[in-house]
């Protein structure tokens, strides 16, 4: 691979990692506006989908403004934590462009994204029961709920960012290497 089909696939990986971003922000906000949408085909981010789920026994459709407002807020923590990383991502493959590979930004940079996924993945456990007390505040004595989930998914986010973190350190070392071969030639 050339120089500049790498740096072309590293522009493509930046322009896809943006609209990630953008897009599961934005369908977070449409899950809760059109919960019957996100329903029928099954759709949602960790807490959205606890929050709009069936299971729950609530109808968001009767729910007040600032009910639902709540259940956004809190699906919508975990994603700007992990937004925030992928926002990591796409700098490192703006840096990467530029044929910027072992700098000690970019071992940085990819460092924070397997932080963020610790992060979201911590986060979401959490704040789990926590929506799911939120969703179910206004139903009658002895119908709300308490939920927790931790699952495989969750196990392989953790695996894949412990990596992540791991290949980071391995990187700065090799930035570090780099820049001590420099200062002999």
């Amino acid at each position: 691979m050339t120089h500049d089909d790498l740096a072309r696939r590293s522009r493509l990986m930046a322009t896809l990692t943006k609209a990630l971003i953008i897009g599961m922000l934005v369908l977070n906000t449409a899950f809760w506006l059109l919960p019957e949408f996100a329903r029928q085909y099954d759709l949602g981010f960790n807490l959205t989908a606890i929050g709009l789920s069936a299971d729950l026994n609530v109808d968001l459709g009767s729910m007040p403004w600032w009910q639902i407002a709540g259940g956004l807020f809190l699906s919508s923590i975990p994603l700007l934590i992990l937004a925030n990383g992928l926002i990591s991502l796409l700098r490192l493959f703006q840096l990467y462009s530029e044929g910027q590979y072992f700098v000690d930004k970019s071992a940085t940079l990819l460092g924070k994204v397997g932080f963020a996924v610790i992060l979201w993945v911590i986060l979401s456990f959490v704040l789990t029961p926590a929506m799911s007390i939120w969703m179910t505040l206004l139903q009658p004595p002895g119908q709300g709920f308490l939920t927790i989930a931790f699952n495989a998914s969750d196990f392989l986010s953790l695996f894949l960012a412990a990596s992540l973190m791991v290949v980071a350190r391995i990187h700065q070392k090799g930035s570090a290497l780099a820049q001590e071969n420099k200062q002999f030639i």
